[in-house]
């Protein structure tokens, strides 16, 4: 790979270099949306805060304790709340799954 390709890569918004704000979807598993402007530098905890604020407004989320997941990477565990989102390797345009940490089971 060549130094301009790396350089490009790099600096992208989102990528591991890049200091830029992104986007990211946050979505629920009931199939709500949230698309979300975010820095490689945020938390994990502070963009899962906000999506439960704003999911939580809009009447979309019943009250628990929920935590971030990044279904691409192939695995469904959650994010370390304490990392960036650089560091948790989210990148522009990835896809965030908000779960709840602790499922109400009716029975």
């Amino acid at each position: 790979m060549s130094n301009d390709v790396k350089d490009d890569q790099q600096n992208k918004p989102g990528g591991p270099g890049g200091n830029h704000p992104f986007k990211v979807t946050v979505h629920t598993l009931a199939g709500h949306r949230l698309i979300e402007t975010v820095k490689p530098e945020d938390s994990v905890s502070e963009v899962t805060a906000k999506a439960i604020k704003v999911f939580g407004a809009r009447g979309q989320l019943v009250p628990g304790d929920y935590a971030l997941t990044l279904p691409r990477t192939g695995g469904e565990a959650e994010l370390d709340p304490t990392a960036s989102l650089r560091h948790a390797g989210v990148v522009a345009e990835d896809v965030l799954v908000l779960v709840n940490r602790k499922p109400q089971v009716d029975g």
